[in-house]
C-alpha cells in the first residue's frame, strides 16, 4: 500500500513539473503581448499597466475659465461674453443675429451661426428697465466688413440680423 502512495504522487509531482517546463511548444505556451509596439510613440508602457508620460511632447495650456482651486472659481460664460463685449472698439461694428425675451430662443439662433467668428449672448435693458437678451456675432472695424460677413451667412441666420454699431450695444449691456 505504502508503494501505491509513492507511485501516485511521483505520478502528481511528475505530471504537474510537466505544464511549467519551458519547451517552445504551441500548447499551454502563449507568445506576450505587447500594447505598445507602434513606432515613434512618446508613451511607454509602466509595469504596472500604466502609461508613462514623461516623454511626451507639447504643452498643457488651462484656460482661465478652468476651476484650480478655492480662491479661483470659474468665469462663468455670461462674464466671458460680458466682458469680452465691453473690450470691443466702439466704433467698430458687429452684427446683431437676434434679440428677445427669453434667453433659451436667442441662444438657439446663435448655435445655427458658422462657428469662424466669435459669438455672444448679451442681457440689455430697454428703456423701462425691462431684461432681453441680444446675440451677436463678430467683430468688424469697418461697416463694409460686417456687411460681406452678414452676406455670407446661411438664409436661416441672416434673416432678422442686422449690423450695429458696437457703441449702440455696449450702451444698454449689463455689465
Amino acid at each position: 500500500m505504502k508503494k501505491i502512495k509513492i507511485l501516485t504522487v511521483c505520478l502528481c509531482v511528475g505530471s504537474l513539473s510537466a505544464c511549467t517546463t519551458p519547451e517552445k511548444t504551441n500548447y499551454m505556451s502563449y507568445p506576450g503581448y505587447q500594447p505598445y509596439a507602434y513606432e515613434q510613440t512618446y508613451y511607454y508602457q509602466t509595469y504596472d499597466g500604466g502609461v508613462d508620460y514623461r516623454y511626451s511632447s507639447g504643452n498643457v495650456n488651462v484656460p482661465n475659465s478652468y476651476h484650480v482651486g478655492l480662491d479661483h472659481s470659474p468665469t462663468s460664460h455670461k462674464a466671458v461674453d460680458s466682458n469680452w463685449v465691453h473690450s470691443q472698439n466702439p466704433q467698430g461694428y458687429t452684427i446683431e443675429i437676434t434679440e428677445g425675451d427669453k434667453a433659451s430662443q436667442v441662444a438657439a439662433k446663435l448655435y445655427k451661426v458658422p462657428k469662424t467668428d466669435r459669438t455672444a449672448q448679451i442681457k440689455s435693458y430697454r428703456g423701462n428697465g425691462k431684461a432681453y437678451y441680444k446675440g451677436v456675432y463678430g467683430t468688424y472695424n469697418s461697416y463694409e466688413d460686417a456687411q460681406k460677413a452678414l452676406n455670407n451667412l446661411p438664409p436661416n441666420v441672416k434673416q432678422g440680423a442686422n449690423i450695429k454699431n458696437w457703441s449702440n450695444i455696449q450702451e444698454n449691456t449689463a455689465e
